[in-house]
């Protein structure tokens, strides 16, 4: 298995990846994937036998992820900007349903987390649903990775999720 960041070569197959992960993650358009690639601070794709098997997008709270995030209105990392600051927000990891149980999430999370050391930045964030219904193995991964919950919000009747934290050493 090799690690490399997402081109748009294999943007597509990150994509099919995210989709087959709803409601776990949550779903796009490739239109909407492809802009928060382009404004992704940092990214990676798992790739095995030439075929993406799982991928992370990754924000840095920063002025321009700030306005770009705002723009979109993206509602959990503005609930997370709102109490951290100094964060690499990770706003979506998915894996191939056929290579779960492999480590490849663990992997993708550790270069996350070198990168976040190597960079400087205080906090790993994330956010895993509670409802529609409660994503219990992203609980159980996140807490392998000393992920913590910050707080809750309930967006709406049928949306709320938990909002994690990890502070880097």
């Amino acid at each position: 298995m090799k690690i490399i960041k997402i081109s748009s070569e294999n943007l597509v197959e990150c994509h099919r990846i995210n989709q087959e992960n709803t409601p776990e993650v949550g779903s796009v358009t490739l239109e909407e994937l492809q802009n928060s690639l382009d404004n992704s601070d940092y990214n990676l794709c798992a790739v095995v036998d030439n075929e993406v098997v799982g991928f992370v997008i990754c924000f840095q709270d920063t002025e321009t992820t700030n306005s770009y995030m705002g723009d979109i209105d993206h509602k959990n990392f503005s609930e997370i900007s709102q109490r951290k600051s100094d964060f690499l927000y990770i706003d979506r990891i998915a894996v191939d349903k056929n290579y779960r149980k492999k480590s490849i999430g663990s992997k993708l999370y550790n270069e996350v987390v070198n990168f976040a050391e190597m960079n400087s930045i205080s906090y790993l964030t994330a956010e895993i649903n509670l409802l529609p219904s409660k994503n219990t193995p992203s609980f159980r991964f996140h807490e392998k990775f000393d992920f913590t919950e910050l707080d809750t919000v309930k967006h709406s009747e049928d949306y709320e999720v938990s909002l994690q934290v990890r502070i880097n050493s």
